[in-house]
This record gives structure tokens, C-alpha cells and sequence, in this order.
């Protein structure tokens, strides 16, 4: 399938690139300059800034390009009038491959969003985390003045869900202690903060052509394939607490959930309580097999097989207070001596 026409233009330096930030945007004209301005600042000179504009009907390419223009920052600017039948999956392809020319040898590529401002040491973080890890999953954090001005509802719900949260990630480290993802962690792979290298990114094929999730997606193929995903509490981003997003499945579509549904969906990842501990052991010795070789390969098909037949099952806010003591009751014996030794 051809890619879907777009207008390209290209502002400074032609490179090579240290470093490459994608940027998708759809009517984003309130937040683009924002965005730009919190990039530009936290590289530093060390790279450039690909922007996708696709299917807005607002200023958000004319500013994108003043933006460039009167910046002098080193960049490529998409224009896809129209957003492509792959959604927001298949702009971030769009934006990673039109920088791949300018890429230095050993570049890395980060991911942010057009309504998310970067911390100003995000890049510095993000090519910390990649000297032990090949995919950086960073923190997003969401705007404080505007999570103020929700209703009350919202950090309610958000406690019992994070009290699972914390729960969830204790059991794995208990069963999957991963080396290359320590604490502090956390369960996220938002496209608002991602950092990789080109050799993981053409290895799992890219971002899939999703209108949403596509990131989770392509997270969860890159430690499928052996590579080290981290999940990094220094690489942040601050993003807006509106509630009509872009794209389906985003933190909008969940904050907005927790206002109008009386008993709303949770975070997707999250589990009941022996899936949960199933899955941790499941990934535990996939990791082991991987570690093996080719002559694990019989193994590894029959792990794979396992994960797969576990369907995940959408909790709501109601499953998760039922499920909670159970999870707690799981890490207390996992945290007993001898489980500890037989996980």
C-alpha cells in the first residue's frame, strides 16, 4: 500500500540528526507553539523536529510553520490534508520515516504529542535510559492547573486505581524482575514519551496503522522480540486534561469516563488479580527462553501460545475494588521466603 500523499517542507540544516522528535498533530492550534517551544529547549541543538499535520481544519500548520520559520530550528513539516485510514499509528510512521534520512549513525528517535509539553531534561533522560535499555516508555504527567479544574471525581477514582497500580507492579517485580527496568517504573507506553533507535523500530515493523493504541501495540512487540523495554520515571511530559481527544482510547477518552460513567473503564493493562500473576510468569519465562537462543525455539512457540490464548479482559472501577485485596493477598505470599525463592 502507497503512503497517503502529503506535502513535505524542510527548515535548517539538512543534519545529520543526533536526535529525531516526531511530533503528530490534528487541530492543535491552542497547544502546537507550546510543544515546539518545550522541544526546541530541551534539545538543545542536538537534532530536529518532524511535525505531522494531518486532517486539521485550524492553524495548525500555518503556525507550525511560522513556528519554524521564525525559530530557524532544524525541521520537516508534513501536511496530510487528510488523516490516513491508519490513524494516528500510521502518522507516526509517516513522521519516523521522513526523518530517517537525516538520522546520524546510532541517532535516537523520540515520540511526544501536540497537546504535551516535555520536561526541559527530557531528551538528556531519554538518551540516559538508552544506554541500558533499547525502548524508553517515558512518564506522562498530567497538566497540574488543568487536573486542578477537573472535578473532585476524577482524583477519587484515580487513587483506587493506582492503589491497584502499585500492587500490580509489586507482584511482577516479584515474579519478573526485570534488570534493565528497575524501580521507579510504572506500566505505561504512551506515544506522548517514547525514545528508540531505528534497528528496533524496523525490526517490529514500526508503529501499526491504529487510530489508537498503536503505541501499547508497538511496545508490546518490542519486548515480545527480546529487545529491553524500560519504563522510565526521569523521561516526562506534561499533557493536557481535556476532554475530547484525538484519538480513541486516550487519556481524554479515560478522564472523561470518570465524569460521566458511573462505573468506568480502567486503565487497559491492568488485570484481575491471577492473570495477573499468570501473565508475570508467563513473561518470566519467555525471558528466560529468549535468553537461551535457538535451541529454546520449541519453548518459546509454546509460551507464546499461552500469552496469546490469555485474553485480556477490560476491568471497570467496580472489578478493581473487588480485585484488590486479592492482588494484595498475592503479593503478601509472593513476599514470604520461600515464594520468593520458587517465583
Amino acid at each position: 500500500m502507497s503512503p497517503p500523499r502529503h506535502h513535505r517542507q524542510e527548515f535548517g540544516p539538512p543534519g545529520p540528526w543526533p536526535v529525531a522528535v516526531t511530533i503528530p498533530a490534528r487541530n492543535e492550534a491552542e497547544r502546537i507553539l507550546a510543544c515546539l517551544d518545550a522541544v526546541r529547549h530541551a534539545l538543545r541543538g542536538r537534532g530536529g523536529i518532524v511535525v505531522a499535520v494531518n486532517g486539521s481544519q485550524d492553524r495548525t500548520l500555518a503556525d507550525a510553520r511560522e513556528w519554524f520559520e521564525r525559530t530557524g530550528a532544524p525541521g520537516l513539516l508534513l501536511d496530510l490534508p487528510v488523516t490516513p485510514a491508519g490513524g494516528v499509528g500510521e502518522v507516526r510512521h509517516l513522521a519516523v520515516r521522513a526523518c530517517a534520512g537525516r538520522l546520524a549513525p546510532g541517532a535516537a528517535v523520540m515520540t511526544t504529542d501536540a497537546d504535551s509539553t516535555v520536561f526541559p531534561d527530557w531528551v538528556d533522560a531519554n538518551l540516559d535510559e538508552l544506554r541500558g535499555a533499547d525502548l524508553v516508555c517515558g512518564t506522562v504527567i498530567a497538566d497540574p492547573g488543568e487536573f486542578a479544574r477537573l472535578p473532585p471525581a476524577i482524583a477519587r477514582l484515580g487513587a483506587v486505581e493506582g492503589e491497584y497500580v502499585a500492587l500490580t507492579l509489586a507482584v511482577r517485580r516479584l515474579i519478573d524482575p526485570v534488570p534493565h527496568d528497575p524501580e521507579p517504573s510504572h506500566m505505561n507506553a504512551a506515544g506522548a514519551s517514547l525514545a528508540f533507535h531505528m534497528p528496533l523500530y524496523r525490526d517490529v515493523g514500526g508503529f501499526p496503522a491504529l487510530a489508537g493504541s498503536e503505541d501499547r501495540v508497538f511496545a508490546a512487540a518490542a519486548e515480545a522480540s527480546g529487545w529491553r523495554v524500560r519504563h522510565s520515571a526521569r523521561a516526562r511530559v506534561s499533557t493536557s486534561c481535556r476532554l475530547q481527544g484525538r484519538a480513541p482510547g486516550g487519556m481524554a477518552e479515560a478522564l472523561a469516563g470518570r465524569i460521566t460513567g458511573a462505573d468506568p473503564l480502567v486503565d487497559e493493562a491492568l488485570e484481575p488479580a491471577a492473570e495477573t500473576v499468570l501473565r508475570a510468569r508467563l513473561h518470566r519465562a519467555r525471558r528466560e527462553v529468549l535468553a537461551r537462543g535457538r535451541e529454546a525455539a520449541g519453548l518459546l512457540a509454546g509460551i507464546e501460545a499461552r500469552l496469546t490464548g490469555l485474553e485480556r479482559v477490560r476491568m471497570r472501577l467496580s472489578d478493581v475494588a473487588r480485585e484488590t485485596p486479592l492482588l494484595a493477598r498475592e503479593l503478601s505470599r509472593l513476599s514470604g521466603p520461600v515464594e520468593r525463592e520458587t517465583a
